[in-house]
């Protein structure tokens, strides 16, 4: 099955001991990300545009974006407002790249200066390290790609021009909804994204959707095995990739349009089980940059 991501409905009588009997959902796709707290944007933008990679020519790349966050104030606080997001074929092909020459190119170069030079930048456009999230890429839906419509590359990194003042121009918008998901409820909660048809490859401008479950070590914060935390991390999220704002804004108005067609117009949201929800979903929203893409799509 593939879903519409709406509103995840749930029953009231939820419980761990009724999805024991549930299959977690494979991984289709493997999802490394990196967040960062960035002070300035513009110097940011172009130290990934001048980077050296050649990551769209690895074997099991499928998509690559910098995401900046655009959905907050000027001067709300956020935890991050850049995240970079690269969608693996899976887990191995991600290891290969992590333990290889490529990753060290992109990294300093895995010389010394290189590594020195990397940290003086980092330390003047960014409050604090980054912090990695990675994620099981599951149900995912993707649209391929015409050959005329992917970014060039050269060495399989993007060429545009940075000038470390302004920003970089938008090449796709993306729309997430992170949940905290207590211990127990993980496989329930996947088998009711999955079970909901999905009216996504109909709409014009979308490109790609996956539920992600978080990989993380059993009993760190956020990992799937021992739910969400209070104070940990997120272990679930949604993500979907559109080619603008404009295409998002399409999707929404039309699940609006048919929720009231079906009654559910006036506000009422879905009311599920307390104790599989530890807090309300959390949407975030960004500007795509830098996109890499493969004909097969993400």
């Amino acid at each position: 099955h593939r879903f519409c991501p709406r509103s995840v409905q749930t029953d009231t009588d939820a419980s761990p001991s009724k999805s024991s009997t549930a299959v977690q959902l494979p991984a289709d796709r493997y999802i490394a990300t990196n967040r960062f707290k960035v002070k300035n944007a513009p110097a940011f933008e172009k130290r990934w545009c001048e980077r050296k990679s050649r990551l769209a020519e690895l074997d099991g790349f499928r998509f690559f974006t910098l995401m900046r966050r655009v959905d907050t104030k000027d001067e709300e606080e956020v935890d991050f407002n850049y995240v970079s997001c690269t969608v693996w074929e899976d887990k191995e092909n991600f290891t290969a790249w992590r333990t290889g020459e490529a990753f060290k190119e992109a990294h300093g170069g895995g010389t010394l200066w290189g590594f020195v030079d990397m940290l003086i930048s980092s330390s003047q456009t960014l409050e604090g390290p980054p912090k990695p999230a990675f994620y099981d890429g599951l149900i995912p839906i993707s649209m391929e790609t015409n050959s005329e419509s992917i970014p060039e590359t050269v060495g399989g990194w993007r060429k545009v021009e940075a000038d470390g003042k302004t920003l970089i121009p938008a090449e796709c918008y993306v729309a997430t909804n992170r949940f905290k998901i207590a211990e127990g409820f993980g496989t329930q909660f996947e088998q009711r994204f999955a079970s909901r048809d999905s009216i996504l490859e109909e709409l014009p401008g979308f490109r790609f959707f996956s539920l992600l479950r978080r990989d993380a070590p059993q009993g760190s914060k956020g990992g799937l095995h021992s739910g969400a935390s209070d104070e940990g991390d997120f272990n679930y999220m949604t993500l979907t990739v559109w080619e603008d704002k404009a295409a998002f804004d399409n999707w929404r108005d039309t699940v609006k349009r048919a929720k009231e067609s079906e009654g559910e117009g006036g506000g009422k949201k879905p009311v599920g089980p307390p104790q599989m929800f530890l807090e309300p979903p959390t949407p975030a929203f960004y500007e795509g940059k830098l996109v890499l893409a493969t004909e097969q799509g993400a």
